[in-house]
């Protein structure tokens, strides 16, 4: 199966071919360029997985041999008075269904913060106060914050597991089949 991800991340390719290895689903990982206007610092679910979709979208049409888009996005979410980094993937396949799941979360550093809010992407923020470069094509912050217990790549491979299980055969009875 040819899946198309809208992005050229390593952490993110590796995930969806991961997260459909899981169900034992040889997927072919074409990379596209993720799409124009997205914000790069998404904040509030609503955004995140607006992003996400949209990403899906857009790596479908772009790899017309496609069966699915996968997009995956990171962003914060403020639930509860606590703000969380959120990782949300969506699955889109050619009827148009689309699929979505989330990966485990954590809460952002508060000396973080700040510059978050103000749409400062979250990679650069933790490149930039741990003095590393390439902490979100790595391990990611999440990496950094366990000591690398738990990774970027964790994260967004579970999302996409979650986004996959609604079109797992045996689930077939339990979503509705498309748009």
């Amino acid at each position: 199966m040819i899946v198309a991800v809208a992005s050229r991340n390593p952490n993110k390719l590796r995930a969806v071919e991961r997260a459909y290895r899981a169900f034992g689903v040889r997927a072919e990982v074409v990379p596209v360029d993720r799409p124009p206007g997205l914000p790069r610092q998404p904040v509030g679910t609503d955004v995140i997985i607006k992003c996400a979709e949209s990403r899906a979208r857009e790596a479908l049409k772009a790899a017309r041999a496609a069966e699915h888009g996968v997009g995956i996005e990171a962003g914060v979410a403020c639930i509860g008075g606590y703000c969380i980094d959120v990782t949300v993937a969506a699955i889109a396949d050619v009827s148009g269904r689309v699929t979505l799941g989330m990966g485990p979360a954590f809460q952002v550093p508060d000396a973080l913060l700040g510059d978050v809010m103000r749409g400062v992407e979250l990679g650069a923020i933790a490149e930039r106060f741990y003095g590393r470069g390439a902490i979100g094509r790595r391990e990611g912050l999440v990496g950094v914050l366990t000591r690398r217990r738990v990774t970027r790549l964790d994260l967004n491979t579970a999302a996409v597991i979650m986004a996959l299980a609604p079109r797992l055969p045996f689930n077939a009875g339990l979503y509705a089949p498309g748009p």
